[in-house]
């Protein structure tokens, strides 16, 4: 079994759920375990909040074939 190693401040934990679930989100995503579709769902935010939340944390934006696909399952639902 491989470990996952995350990195939260006890200032975050003073900011609550959200903060947390964000910031979690954001280190899986940074370290390629999540796909952008998996972060932003445990971050509970929008495609482009979370968009927008690795833009000011400078995350580059991985896409990859399962995030198309993804994608594709969100459009044809409509």
């Amino acid at each position: 079994m491989n470990s996952i190693n995350l990195q939260l401040s006890s200032d975050l934990i003073n900011e609550g759920e959200q903060a947390i679930r964000q910031e979690i989100a954001l280190q899986l995503y940074d370290q390629n375990i999540f796909t952008f579709g998996q972060a932003r769902r445990l971050a509970n935010l929008s495609i482009w909040e979370f968009q927008q939340l690795l833009g000011n944390r400078k995350i580059e934006r991985y896409y990859t074939e399962v995030d198309l696909l993804e994608d594709v399952k969100s459009i044809t639902k409509f």
